[in-house]
């Protein structure tokens, strides 16, 4: 699963890249997967990103990343 183009900031690569790691993962260890991502603005230019599976990551996303990755 290649989500994220090749010029995408690394906050986002970073995110996709994790979120498929921990899905593949679950498919491999369980033949199904569930995971949830939540996110939150926590001031003006970022946002919390939440990936829950087995185990939990957290990134901070800079709203001028997600300006960059939506006009791509």
């Amino acid at each position: 699963m290649s989500a994220s183009p090749k010029t995408a900031p690394p906050e986002i690569k970073n995110f996709f890249k994790q979120f498929e790691d921990l899905l593949l993962q679950t498919w491999q260890e369980t033949g199904f997967g569930h995971l949830e991502v939540d996110s939150e603005r926590i001031n003006n230019d970022k946002i919390r990103v939440i990936i829950r599976g087995s185990t939990h990551y957290r990134y901070v996303i800079r709203e001028n990343d997600v300006n960059q990755w939506l006009s791509r």
